[in-house]
């Protein structure tokens, strides 16, 4: 079912999981919004064992004008039931009585609970619902206000530990829209409560040190709460990481804060929840979402604080650290591999932005910081990747074809101006290049994760999976890196030499 063909029905009712969130309501409401918009109208409502008593949501409900009604049932005449931010039959959500012959439409950013189908829209690689559904009604054309921006960025921050878990270039899409910033700051400094500060003592007082690393366990409450524990637990001496976790609708929610090199926050979040959900966020700051479900499908009747704990031992078993320029490694004794003769894009960072302007480079992998200028352009690898590289070194290795580079990607990288947001798609002003000689690399697949801090960025790592390759070029073999598999295989060849 298309979207948009959601407006045809006569009797809609939009639903929101029991004791709703910002993200939640936020969803909801866009959905009013837009089915309002082609002349369609629907309920906007939740259930459960108590209305909405969170003094920033009713500042949100209040001050953004958002009708929703708290109600155990819903009209006989209901003829499409839209589910956002939870799925039918769900912890947490109320199951409706449906009269027979009417359709259910889902939207979510969890785990499948239920069998998936081409009226369900259920995206776990994004951080909120709001995220999805802003990005359904973006492709419908729909014009947002301000209103709904705001309400739809504030979904974003409460699911996202105030942003520091964004996991998806759209999330990041989503959090630089304008919004009304007054209203986010009085909604964020209006959240905590006398229960929810006792809440804070006793999980600071419940915990379990394992080698450097914290892990914090919360009664159940805001997700916003585990980012205000852990920026505090993380503040302890010689706690190179913590981990802040509580049981929330469906699962567990987690907020990581690492202060170590070796320890990147947004990656160890994401394989504590790589079996049972999905984590991401930043260098220093992220956190994850497991469901009950997976996790009881992967470890059985394990404990909440027994599986936190197993994932925590099996990340510090599971890498191994390598330092460029610093390590035991005989590069000279791998297998020599030729790269070939693949073409590949460019781009003239001033094409895009004036000399000097600052830009944000926007891709599926993450984010990178630098400068429109005429010392730098951007390449395209064959997998979509991008990443800055001297025009000296540009165009020492390459040659350029004039013909425009295509790439099809799921997330088309983007720059972002960084003085004014205005943001372009890179791929429009890109061309093909060439090698222009044969490269040689030493490689050698790895047998488990591995950790590669490179002789040009000391602060940062290549993260590497079993399977992947660590490379040095030949004849600096001291400079060493990681490469994914399928591009390392579709990359380059055994030389015969």
């Amino acid at each position: 079912m298309e979207i948009k063909n959601l407006a045809n029905y006569k009797h809609i009712v939009i639903q929101g999981h029991d004791v709703p969130d910002a993200d939640s309501i936020a969803s909801g409401y866009a959905m009013l919004c837009y089915l309002r918009s082609l002349g369609a109208d629907a309920l906007h409502v939740y259930g459960g064992r108590a209305a909405i008593t969170k003094p920033n949501l009713l500042i949100m409900l209040d001050k953004l004008h958002i009708e929703l009604t708290f109600t155990n049932e819903i009209p006989p005449e209901t003829d499409l039931l839209i589910m956002v931010d939870c799925q039918r039959g769900g912890g947490n959500t109320t199951k409706y009585d449906l009269r027979e012959g009417a359709e259910i439409f889902v939207i979510d950013h969890h785990r499948p609970e239920m069998p998936e189908s081409g009226n369900t829209v259920i995206r776990p690689n994004m951080a909120s619902c709001s995220t999805v559904v802003w990005d359904l009604l973006n492709k419908e054309g729909f014009a947002f206000d301000i209103n709904l921006q705001t309400a739809l960025y504030y979904g974003l921050f409460t699911d996202t530990n105030g942003l520091s878990e964004l996991s998806h270039p759209l999330d990041r899409d989503l959090a630089d829209m304008p919004n009304d910033a007054g209203l986010i700051k009085k909604m964020k400094n209006s959240t905590i409560t006398l229960e929810e500060i006792e809440i804070m003592g006793a999980a600071l007082c419940n915990y379990e040190i394992i080698e450097n690393i914290g892990i914090f366990h919360a009664e159940p409450c805001d997700p916003n709460l585990l980012g205000f524990i852990s920026d505090i637990a993380q503040q302890v001496v010689h706690m190179d990481c913590c981990v802040v976790y509580c049981a929330i609708q469906h699962g567990l929610k987690l907020s990581v804060r690492t202060s170590a090199r070796e320890i990147m926050a947004n990656e160890i979040a994401e394989f504590i929840c790589h079996e049972a959900g999905n984590g991401g966020g930043a260098l220093d700051k992220a956190g994850g979402f497991m469901s009950d479900k997976a996790i009881s499908d992967t470890a059985g009747a394990v404990r909440d604080n027994e599986y936190i704990k197993r994932r925590v031992n099996a990340y510090l078993n599971n890498y191994e650290l390598i330092y460029a320029g610093n390590n035991d490694i005989d590069f000279g004794s791998m297998p020599l591999y030729i790269k070939l003769n693949k073409p590949v894009g460019f781009v003239k960072s001033t094409d895009i932005f004036p000399a000097g302007t600052k830009i944000t480079i926007r891709t599926l992998e993450g984010d990178v910081d630098t400068y429109a200028t005429e010392g730098i352009y951007l390449m395209i690898g064959i997998m979509g990747e991008v990443y800055p590289i001297a025009l000296e070194t540009f165009e020492r290795s390459y040659r350029a074809s004039g013909e425009n580079y295509v790439n099809d990607t799921d997330y088309p990288p983007i720059i972002i101006n960084r003085a004014d947001g205005s943001r372009r798609e890179i791929l429009p002003y890109a061309k093909t290049c060439l090698p222009k000689d044969t490269k040689f690399v030493r490689a050698s697949q790895i047998d488990i994760d591995t950790k590669v801090f490179t002789s040009w960025d000391t602060e940062k790592y290549f993260r590497g999976s079993a399977g992947d390759y660590i490379v040095a070029n030949e004849g600096y073999l001291d400079d060493c890196y990681i490469v994914r598999r399928d591009i390392f295989e579709d990359s380059y060849q055994l030389s015969s030499s």
